[in-house]
């Protein structure tokens, strides 16, 4: 048995006996409601990617809560192989709900959700949510925005689990170079000029450390992270209408920061460059990137809740970059799995009482006792559990709001999005290398952008 698979089984076996107690104490939301009978089965069809992740994910809930119910699994992994164009794959999801009729439906992918409440498929669960005030109160309100963020603004899903960043930092050198370290509600902009402090001041104390370690290599990589931040998207472009966007003053200023970041000496690394020049600081990405904040040589980095618990210094961490322009929203904060109700389902009462439950005050007890084994980076939606946490950071979690930005269903793949994504980058570094003004970049940008973007609309 694998580690994840011992670790799933003791999940399983802790919330089999939770909710067996539930059932004993008669509360409401597990067997006992209008629509179920001691003496009857009933059935539910519930729509996921396949069986095993029913039954590793929501199985137990279910059966321990509700045991006169009887789950069928349709799988939807065929219809959802990301081979396949998003269209394909709404076509098919369309298809498949439509001729097998599920009545709870289970989704991964965020941006199918919407689209999938934007056909009319999935019911509304505002009613049921107003019927329950204090479910309602403990759902953090940025999940709840998010799954309202789409076509008409209404509540098709809940998501029992979402992901945070934080901004972690090495505590040790900051207090050696003596500089305050980050604080919670920064921007990007002073983000950067704190890393530049301590990429300077570090410099001269022979510490060869970087303020800051980016999430993507390269000043290009830092400009999509700054672009989602203030709710632009990763890209200077819109795939969907073929319209290229670079050009627009938000993109502008998000390209002046990360310009002026990498000219300024910010990143200034010489032994994590490579060969042929390009810029490996980077905490994802290629094999051949470096993670220097491990490694205690870099002050700043963003990463996932639980991503940096087993380091050589000091850690200390605050709430991730927000937008210039309300200070409160990050990309930080975003849904895990959806549970929807299919529109026009007949056990819309049941499905509803399943998500419920999963999403109640007891599944988030519980879930505190197993914080650091059950899946570190995720943690439920529902803020009770910070009542139950250990870890002070979480209430921090729970302040932050997402960033939002246009879904982009376009059709650019393959070569001609890693075209543009080249393009994008050599025009930058050519204009951190001083080849080019910051005006002519944005010019050369935008033109040889949109030639590709008219290219491709062609093919359609």
């Amino acid at each position: 048995m694998t580690w994840t698979r011992m670790v799933m089984a003791r999940y399983r076996l802790l919330l089999l006996s939770l909710c067996t107690a539930i059932g004993l104490m008669g509360l409401t939301g597990c067997a006992d409601d209008d629509n179920s009978s001691a003496a009857v089965k009933q059935v539910l069809k519930v729509l996921d990617s396949n069986e095993w992740s029913f039954n590793t994910n929501y199985g137990d809930y279910v059966n321990a809560a509700f045991p006169n119910v009887e789950v069928q699994v349709i799988p939807s992994s065929s219809a959802m192989d990301y081979k396949l164009s998003s269209a394909e794959r709404l076509k098919r999801m369309k298809a498949l709900i439509e001729s097998e009729q599920p009545d709870l439906i289970m989704l991964s992918d965020d941006s199918m959700y919407t689209a999938l409440a934007d056909e009319g498929l999935l019911g509304d669960l505002s009613f049921y949510l107003a019927q329950n005030k204090e479910l309602e109160q403990h759902i953090h309100p940025g999940i709840l925005e998010q799954m309202r963020y789409n076509r008409d603004g209404a509540l098709y899903a809940l998501t029992p689990d979402l992901q945070a960043q934080l901004l972690f930092y090495n505590a040790d050198l900051f207090n050696r170079l003596g500089i305050e370290p980050p604080h919670d509600g920064m921007t990007w902009a002073e983000i950067l000029q704190l890393a530049q402090r301590v990429t300077q001041s570090s410099s001269s104390l022979d510490e060869r450390a970087i303020g800051f370690l980016p999430v993507f290599p390269g000043p290009s990589g830092l400009a999509s992270s700054i672009g989602i931040t203030e709710q632009l998207g990763l890209y200077p472009y819109r795939a969907a209408s073929g319209t290229m966007t670079v050009n627009m003053p938000a993109w502008q200023r998000v390209y002046q920061t990360a310009v002026e970041a990498y000219r300024n000496g910010t990143f200034a690394l010489n032994d994590a460059v490579g060969d042929d020049g390009s810029q490996l600081l980077a905490s994802t990405g290629d094999s051949g990137q470096t993670d220097l904040f491990t490694e205690g040589r870099a002050g700043m980095v963003v990463g996932n809740y639980f991503a940096y618990q087993d380091v050589p210094f000091k850690l200390g961490a605050v709430g991730p970059p927000v937008d210039e322009a309300t200070r409160t929203r990050s990309f930080s904060v975003y849904p895990g799995f959806t549970m929807s109700i299919r529109a026009g389902s007949s056990m819309a009462q049941l499905s509803w009482d399943v998500i419920a439950f999963i999403m109640g005050d007891y599944v988030a007890k519980v879930r505190s006792g197993l914080a650091g084994s059950y899946d570190k980076a995720a943690i439920p939606s529902n803020m009770t559990y910070a009542e139950y946490a250990k870890d002070p950071i979480i209430k921090s979690i729970y302040q932050q709001m997402p960033s939002h930005f246009p879904s982009d269903n376009g059709t650019i793949l393959g070569s001609a999005y890693g075209e543009m994504a080249d393009m994008l980058s050599r025009e930058v570094d050519a204009a951190v290398s001083n080849k080019q003004t910051f005006d002519q970049m944005i010019e050369r940008m935008q033109k040889q952008g949109q030639e590709i973007l008219d290219r491709e609309l062609k093919k359609q």
